[in-house]
This record gives C-alpha cells, sequence and structure tokens, in this order.
C-alpha cells in the first residue's frame, strides 16, 4: 500500500494538519542521532574507567617505567627523535626493524609539544599515547565490531528500500515503519553504550599490556585489529551479496587501509586476524575465493619460515617438540579454562561472566540447529512496505554467524590453552606465532568474549524482531484485504487503520522479547558491574582485593614499577640506581659509549637520561648491524688488554668510552634466555686485571652509595687518543 498524505479538512475543528511523511521524517531525523550519540557516551565512558584505572601519582609522569621491555620502548621513541622519522624503519639497536607506529606517535606528541614550548617528556607521551589507545580506540573498534550484528537490521532495513527502488530517507518511509524507527534503534543503541564498558572490563585487554613487558606496540595493534575484522566482514557481505562494483570497491579499500595500519602498529596481528576471520572466510565466500585465500595462507606461511630461518639460526625448525624448549606452564587446564570463562575477571562479576557466556554459548548452538528459540525465517518485504529488522538472507547469514563465532571462540580457547598449560609439539605448533608464552594469547580473551556475548544478544533480538514482523505482516495483510487502494481521510477510518498496525504479541513473540530483554540486561549489568573492585593493603602487608581485584592489581603492580625506592636493591631500577646513573650522564662526555650489563638496571642510562649506553635494552641482538655486541663481550672475557681495547675503542673514534659496574643482574630480568652472554661484566678478577694493566682507569666510585654497592663504580678504558 502506497503512502498517501492526508489532506486538510476546513471543516475540521483540529485545523490544518502537518503531513505523516513530516512527522515521520522528523521522528526519524532525531532517531538517526541517537546512535550516534549512544556511540560517543560509551566509548566516553570506557574512556574514563581506563584514565580512573591508570595509576595516580607524580611518578608515572615523572620516572620510566621500569619492566623488561621499557626501555626499549623509550629507546625507540628517543631514537625517532634524534635522528628524524626515517629511524622508524630501523628502531632495533643492531638497526633490525621493529613495529614503529606507537612510537611515531608518542615521539609525534613529543615534538608537537616542542613546537609550543611545553616539553612533554617521553614517559608523559609514552602514558598518553597509551590511554588513548586503550581508552579510545580499543572500545571504539570493539564497539564498532559489535555493530555488526547489532545494526544488522538497520543496513537490511536500508538495503530493503533501496532494492524496492525507495529512497534512504526516513522523512519518505511509510507512517508504520516510520514507527518503527525509535523502537528498531533502542537495541543498537543499548548496545553501543554497553560494548565499551564491557571490553574495559577484563584485565586481559589493555590493561595487561601495561602490566606485561609492557607489550605496547602489540597492545595498540590488537586494539585496532577490531576495525580490521569489521571492514573484512563487510567485504564478505558484499561479496557474498554480489553488490555493485562501487560498494565492493569502497569495502576493499577500506579493509586494505584498516588492515595495512593495523599490520604497521605490529605485523604478527596478521595471525590472530586470520584465526578469528578464517571461519566466516570459509563459510561466508565462494569455493574460488576461499582456494584462492588458502593459496595466500600457505604462500604467507612458507615466506614466514624463511623469515625465521634466515634470521634466527636454529636446528630444531624441523623438530617442533624441541621447540621453546625452556617453556614452563604456569597454570592447569582447568585453571587456564577458567580464566577463559570469566574472562579474567575474579569475584562475584566473573561468576557472572562465566554464567554468562554458558547462555551465549546455549544461543548460539540452538541458532546453529534451529532450535525453537531462533523460529523461523520470515519474507524480507511485507505488504505495505514495511521491513523486518532481518530479512532471509540475514537469517542465512546469521546461521552462518552463530557456527563462525563458535569455531572463533573454540579456536581462542585452544590457543590460549596450549600457551598456558601444555606442551609438546602440538601446542608448540599452535601458539609459536604468539611467543609462545601466555600473554599475548591472553590479550585475546576479551575479544572472543565480546563478540560470542554481542552476537547471543544480536541473534535473541533477531528472533523477536523476526516474529514481531510476522505479526505486522499479518496485520498489515489483513488491512489490506479492507482497503488496497486508497487511504481514508476520515479520522476515525485513519484511527482504525492505523490500530491495524498494533500487534497484539503472541506469547512465543512475548517470550523471545523477554529473553532478549534479559540477556541485553544481564550483560549491561556485568559490563557496569565489573568496573568496581580494588585493592588495599592489610597491616602486615598482604595486599588484599576485593571485586574485580585482577585489574585493581594490576594497575598497583604498574604503579609499584614506576616509582624508585630501595626496598629491593638488587632490583632493575632503584632510586640508588637512579641517582647513580644520573651521575654518570652528568661525568661523562656527551655521545660518549658507556659498556655494562644492561640487565644491572643500566639501560635506564638512556631511558632516563638519553646515554649512549652500548646495551640500551635487555638483548640488542648480535645479528644484521649487531656484531659488535657480541664481539664486546667475547674482547672482555679475553682478558687480553690489546684486543679488549682495539674492539672497544673504535665505537665512538672521537669520544671516550666507559665502563660501568652497577651490581649484579636483577631478578625480574633473570627470565631472558640468553642472560649469561653478559657474565663477563661481572668477573671482579677480570676488572681488577684490567685496572691493574691500566685497560681501566676509575673516574668515579659509588661504594659508598649504600651499604651493598661494593665495587660499584665507573671507569674509562684506557683509550689512545
Amino acid at each position: 500500500m502506497s503512502h498517501i498524505p492526508m489532506k486538510a479538512d476546513p471543516q475540521d475543528p483540529l485545523g490544518p494538519r502537518e503531513p505523516e511523511s513530516r512527522v515521520a521524517g522528523s521522528a526519524a531525523a532525531s532517531a538517526r542521532l541517537a546512535l550516534p550519540v549512544c556511540m560517543t557516551i560509551g566509548v566516553a565512558l570506557a574512556f574514563a574507567v581506563v584514565v580512573a584505572w591508570f595509576p595516580k601519582g607524580y611518578a608515572a609522569w615523572r620516572y620510566p617505567l621500569h619492566q623488561i621491555d621499557a626501555p626499549a620502548h623509550y629507546y625507540f621513541i628517543r631514537r625517532i627523535l634524534d635522528e628524524g622519522v626515517g629511524a622508524a624503519t630501523h628502531l632495533w639497536p643492531n638497526d633490525a626493524y621493529y613495529p614503529p607506529l606507537f612510537h611515531l606517535l608518542a615521539a609525534g606528541l613529543v615534538a608537537v609539544s616542542r613546537l609550543f614550548g611545553c616539553g612533554v617528556t617521553i614517559y608523559t607521551a609514552f602514558n598518553v599515547v597509551w590511554i588513548a589507545g586503550a581508552g579510545l580506540v580499543w572500545p571504539a573498534a570493539m564497539q564498532l565490531l559489535a555493530s555488526y550484528w547489532t545494526c544488522r537490521g538497520l543496513r537490511d532495513a536500508r538495503a530493503g528500500r533501496a532494492g524496492r527502488g525507495e529512497p534512504h530517507d526516513a522523512s519518505v518511509v511509510p507512517a508504520p515503519a516510520g514507527a518503527m524507527v525509535p523502537c528498531a534503534l533502542t537495541f543498537p543503541c543499548t548496545m553501543a553504550l554497553v560494548v565499551p564498558l564491557l571490553s574495559v572490563a577484563s584485565a586481559s585487554h589493555p590493561f595487561q599490556m601495561l602490566a606485561s613487558g609492557p607489550l605496547v606496540a602489540y597492545g595498540l595493534a590488537f586494539s585496532l585489529l577490531p576495525f580490521w575484522l569489521y571492514a573484512t566482514l563487510r567485504l564478505f557481505d558484499a561479496i557474498a551479496a554480489r553488490a555493485p562494483r562501487a560498494e565492493l570497491v569502497r569495502w576493499i579499500a577500506w579493509t586494505v587501509a584498516t588492515g595495512a595500519l593495523t599490520l604497521f602498529a605490529h605485523p604478527r596481528m596478521a595471525f590472530t586476524w586470520l584465526l578469528f576471520i578464517g571461519p566466516f572466510l570459509l563459510l561466508r565466500l565462494p569455493w574460488r575465493l576461499i582456494l584462492a585465500a588458502a593459496a595466500a595462507c600457505v604462500l604467507g606461511a612458507g615466506a614466514f619460515f624463511a623469515y625465521m630461518v634466515t634470521h634466527y639460526k636454529s636446528g630444531r625448525y624441523f623438530n617442533p617438540g624441541d621447540w621453546f624448549h625452556t617453556f614452563v606452564p604456569n597454570r592447569t587446564v582447568p585453571d587456564a579454562l577458567r580464566v577463559f570463562v570469566t574472562d579474567n575477571i575474579d569475584g562475584p562479576a566473573g561468576i557472572a561472566m562465566a554464567v554468562m557466556i554458558i547462555a551465549s554459548l546455549a544461543v548460539a548452538i540452538a541458532t546453529v540447529v534451529g532450535s525453537s528459540i531462533v523460529g523461523r525465517r520470515v519474507p524480507a518485504e511485507m505488504n505495505g512496505g514495511a521491513v523486518a529488522d532481518y530479512s532471509a538472507t540475514s537469517d542465512r547469514a546469521l546461521h552462518r554467524d552463530a557456527v563462525s563465532v563458535l569455531l572463533v571462540v573454540a579456536l581462542f580457547a585452544l590457543l590460549y590453552v596450549c600457551s598456558t598449560a601444555l606442551t609438546g609439539w602440538f601446542p608448540n605448533i599452535v601458539a609459536a606465532a604468539w611467543y609462545r608464552a601466555e600473554t599475548r594469547p591472553l590479550t585475546m580473551i576479551p575479544l572472543a568474549v565480546v563478540t560470542l556475548l554481542v552476537f547471543a544478544a544480536s541473534a535473541l533480538h533477531a528472533t523477536a524482531g523476526r516474529r514481531m514482523g510476522k505479526g505486522i505482516s499479518d496485520a498489515t495483510a489483513g488491512a489490506a484485504e479492507s482497503d488496497d487502494t486508497s487511504v481514508s481521510a476520515d479520522p476515525a477510518d485513519s484511527a482504525a487503520s492505523s490500530a491495524s498496525f498494533r500487534v497484539a504479541p503472541t506469547r512465543r513473540m512475548s517470550c523471545s522479547r523477554t529473553l532478549s530483554a534479559v540477556l541485553v540486561a544481564a550483560i549491561a549489568a556485568l559490563a557496569v558491574g565489573a568496573q568496581f573492585g580494588g585493592v588495599y593493603y592489610e597491616p602486615d602487608g598482604p595486599l588484599i582485593g576485593w571485586g574485580n581485584s585482577t585489574r585493581a592489581r594490576l594497575a598497583s603492580d604498574v604503579y609499584a614499577n614506576m616509582m624508585l625506592t630501595d626496598n629491593q636493591p638488587d632490583e632493575q631500577l632503584t632510586d640508588t640506581k637512579y641517582t647513580i646513573l644520573a651521575d654518570v650522564a652528568r661525568t661523562i662526555e656527551p655521545g660518549a659509549a658507556v659498556i655494562s650489563d644492561p640487565l644491572n638496571g643500566s639501560m635506564y642510562g638512556t631511558a632516563a637520561f638519553g646515554m649512549n649506553m652500548l646495551y640500551p635494552i635487555y638483548n640488542p641482538m648480535a645479528e644484521k648491524n649487531g656484531a659488535i655486541f657480541g664481539a664486546v663481550e667475547r674482547a672482555f672475557d679475553s682478558g687480553d688488554r690489546t684486543s679488549l681495547l682495539d674492539t672497544v675503542c673504535p665505537i665512538e673514534p672521537d669520544r671516550p668510552e666507559y665502563f660501568l659496574v652497577m651490581g649484579g643482574q636483577a631478578p625480574s630480568l633473570k627470565m631472558f634466555t640468553f642472560r649469561q652472554q653478559y657474565d663477563p661484566f661481572h668477573r671482579e678478577d677480570l676488572i681488577a686485571q684490567y685496572v691493574a694493566d691500566g685497560t681501566l682507569v676509575k673516574v668515579r666510585d659509588y661504594a659508598d652509595r649504600a651499604d651493598y654497592a661494593k665495587g660499584w663504580a665507573l671507569y674509562r678504558f684506557g683509550c689512545a687518543r
């Protein structure tokens, strides 16, 4: 039935009436603003959570974060600032490539601040970039990925109108369809508010990335990944629907752009993208494209293997059982599964999360098997031009997505269990691309969990929408039988006609809507409830947690690694060591090289004071242009004065070279597999010999700085200048 605006009746006591299309258009225009507003509010709430979590106090902005990878990230930022943007292609001390996006952003922030005379420190820039990635990029990316399912009904409605040659402007939508707009937006708007909060509920990501490593480059890439996943899924939709060329090209461009940005942030994110998108690819695309994708994967695997063989020498490549031979499981299988099903949330919120995941798995399985909880498909078009939330095409897509989401959850769970609880050739192969350790697969848990919860809520909402649509279709058909040519101008007849669209919900429709509302309400309550939790110290010192305390403990741990104390004098950066490094920086000439074991904390000389430490990170690597690192270690260990000076003195031809003794290797850094390579720098007999023969000349004595600082000193090599 076509829409015909009612004409004004001069005898009507109510006076002229505004055409229905204009009223509907005004309502739809207001409704169109609701979703962007909800999305903005949702991301803002998530950002507030991240800012509230971030460690408080001056130490967070004044001192470097002292964890095993932190000096490397500060070094990369300093190198870009010192050498320019071109340094981003060879950030590693041996001039090897390291993903530079995070460091480019931080260096750019420092450079811009200098233009305005603010002088932002690299610590501040580091923190700001992390907070932006964790509090803005990640929640917005997950919100967009979730909208692939939560907004599918709106996209289908627009596609349905376009398919009938109707314009997309809601102002010309028939009144009944226009009346459905605010209702249709309720679900996506609610999820737009909830998903960002849900994405920052778990300690696994983004918070774990700052507490472990910190793995900020990998964490930023993972935060960008959902943008790439969303663009890829929309591209699959366009291919499956044989969309017009312009739309196909648009989604190809978005997929390439988001993929390039994500891979620029960290190339290994390709493995996580493939693990997530693989099931969708197999169930969505034609066989020719599936075979082409498989061939591309084989070629990519071959290239990756060639890279590993040529860059990392080993005789174990063809014996997977011997890969990662030093790996020791840190969890049992049941404990690993517990972490996964609770989304690494503890307390009541973790239990609620486990219940929600089990319920969502049940919904997804029911969708696959065609249970009555999903209901039957209804026609895409209904009499009167109204469009159901989900068309027949969308219903088939929902069924395929259910299988895909279940496979994604299973694959992510398998990867996590293999990375943390199992040993042998099979888990070695499965977890190899993620460095075999738990940290990176742990980050992936929220992506799988939030996707599952969103899909389950969308599936139930789709069921309610289809049954409502079927009721409206039946009512519209009944109305068409009585009047199929015109619309009465009589107000009473008009009211009766409008009433035909008010469909009394059936029992099954009511049940579907109730289940959908309950699940959405439960997800919303979980997203809010998981934000509460904290830690406190008892009088005797133990750290006690309540609520979502795992995430709160991470904040406490991070801040502890930003403060300078001497409570653990053998750790990598203490108040005494920081003071000594500051004195070294004042003592030596600008640009002079300083040799020391980086695992005693001396590597922070570059991070904190910009000194030219020969070993500015814990593992500078001897490959490529890093031969000097191994050469210095061997020459120092030789005990031969001539060999040592011939190796050390050319490091900086026009500046002196120094040697710093500052204690043993920090316990928290002994996880480094090849730490023994620095043992020669701790041989007291060699140091005494070199002092006796003039190879080393003491410049500063730091033995009086603490009772444990015996032998700590700064020496200058006896190079002839």
